[in-house]
């Protein structure tokens, strides 16, 4: 049976992600960004979610950006792509 109240908001506030988009979380070492936050790149694995680009692998859940905006939209904004040291917004 699932609850039938909201949940109480969390105590903390996230105030920046990586991405302007922030469901694209993109696989260790291939953004810069991405790998300041670590510890979303483990849950994101822990979770069985397929990071951003990648298609999911057995029971493994589509990501969140791929899965909404499609894969040939993910890049059209320039502050979703991962990006490498020393070159910001292009994509690897």
């Amino acid at each position: 049976m699932f609850k039938m109240k909201k949940p109480k908001k969390a105590f903390r506030v996230i105030t920046q992600f990586p991405h302007c988009d922030p469901r694209i979380l993109h696989a260790p070492g291939e953004c810069e960004y991405c790998d300041k936050h670590w510890e979303w790149q483990a849950l994101r694995e822990a979770w069985g979610i397929a990071f951003t680009g990648y298609t999911p692998e057995g029971k493994e859940l589509p990501d969140p950006a791929t899965h909404a905006r499609g894969f040939d939209n993910l890049n059209t904004w320039e502050g979703n792509k991962a990006t490498v040291v020393g070159l910001p917004c292009s994509s690897n």
